[in-house]
């Protein structure tokens, strides 16, 4: 008899990683259940969570068996029919001159027969050169995708590869600082990042498209200044030295934005918005920290989910968040009253230091002004001879 068990799996792929998310409607009840993926290695996981018909999470347990290469997900379900087992995957891509080849589990390793359904988003930006011949090419929400169907035996592996071409960098990153800093006329954006080299070799560079409107300002690391190139919206960074496959390296890209391209004005406040990730990065995020920072003066801030600190300096509005890709739909909203003037810190600093050299001067020129008239009063008492009169000898008296 036929098992009445599905499961719908979704792949988002992208060179630099892949999301699977696996909706199982299982025939009866289980207090756990297996998922299997095979892998080239283990660590090619990069994240495994469970969510039960409520969306609560479940527990999920990994284990690798070496000889076959295989990484088992048991899901405790707690005695549901259905849950929800979303993956992500990375080190799975291999580049050879302009293609791009992706290692990929097309349907679940699972314990019994099931109906299964895929749908696989092609990456972004690409061109797709090779796929598997079972697979249809449709658009699905607007966007290209490879859809299938297949029966799925017990403990049976469906593995394969696309293969495309594109402009990608396989890195990813291992924490980025994103911090926007609201200024009168200028937004002035600073990402600090730590980037992590996904290719099979070393790599001495890295490419990312900025905003259109966006100027560069510094692009600097520990050590100093760096070289880049710009190519219309394309920045390419020269890295100090060759990062080999899994090293990583920092540094801080600093740019300007015209603020009328990012503020908006609703109900006579101003409005900042937009995802989370900064427009370059298409990357999978391990670490995130968002950081909007408006002028002393401003008021009636409010950006929900965010923490708001009121600094010496500035107002800060600070969210955290793991675990991000241009996929995860996080994004954010800060609206507040702008200060009647907005000065950036810079600004105040250099008006404290004017300001001192000012007065420091003017009290010179006071003191000055006054040693020259207390001189100008003893000059007139004790004025020695004019220099332009020879003095005349006194003739000697005569003695006989």
């Amino acid at each position: 008899m036929a098992s009445s068990s599905s499961v719908q799996r979704t792949i988002i792929a992208e060179p630099y990683f892949q999301i699977y998310e696996d909706r199982f409607s299982l025939e009866s009840a289980h207090d756990n259940y297996t998922v299997s993926f095979l892998l080239p290695y283990p660590q090619a996981l990069y994240s495994a969570r469970a969510y039960g018909p409520d969306n609560s999470e479940l527990k999920v347990y990994v284990s690798w068996d070496d000889s076959k290469g295989n990484m088992s997900l048991l899901v405790e379900t707690n005695g549901s029919s259905s849950f929800t087992l979303k993956t992500i995957l990375h080190y799975t891509t291999m580049k050879s001159n302009s293609t791009f080849t992706t290692f990929l589990n097309l349907y679940p390793a699972v314990e019994e027969a099931m109906m299964a359904s895929l749908t696989l988003f092609l990456p972004s930006d690409s061109v797709l050169v090779g796929s598997p011949e079972n697979l249809t090419l449709e658009a699905v929400d607007g966007k290209p995708a490879l859809v299938g169907n297949a029966t799925l035996e017990p403990s049976a592996a469906y593995n394969d590869t696309i293969r495309y071409s594109g402009n990608f960098e396989l890195v990813e990153i291992s924490s980025l600082e994103h911090r926007i800093s609201v200024g009168q006329s200028l937004v002035t954006v600073t990402d600090y990042l730590q980037i992590v080299n996904l290719n099979t070799s070393a790599t001495n560079r890295v490419t990312i498209k900025l905003p259109d409107e966006a100027t560069i300002v510094r692009l600097y690391d520990s050590i100093g200044y760096m070289n880049y190139t710009l190519n219309g919206n394309e920045l390419t960074i020269s890295l100090r030295t060759r990062l080999l496959p899994t090293e990583k390296t920092s540094f801080t890209l600093v740019y300007e934005i015209p603020a009328a391209t990012m503020l908006e004005i609703q109900g006579g406040k101003a409005v900042l918005s937009g995802d989370l990730l900064p427009k370059w990065c298409p990357f999978l995020v391990r670490n995130l920290l968002v950081v909007v920072e408006l002028p002393l003066g401003t008021s009636e801030v409010s950006a929900p989910g965010f923490q708001i600190l009121n600094g010496t300096s500035s107002i800060e509005c600070r969210i955290q968040a793991s675990d991000v890709t241009p996929h995860s739909g996080l994004a954010y909203s800060v609206s507040f009253v702008p200060a009647p003037y907005a000065i950036p810190l810079g600004s105040i600093v250099f008006a404290v230091v004017i300001s001192a050299v000012v007065f420091s001067v003017l009290a010179y020129l006071l003191i000055r002004r006054r040693k020259r008239g207390s001189q100008g009063v003893q000059t007139a008492t004790t004025a020695p001879p004019k220099r332009d009169t020879p003095s005349v000898p006194k003739k000697p008296k005569y003695r006989p």
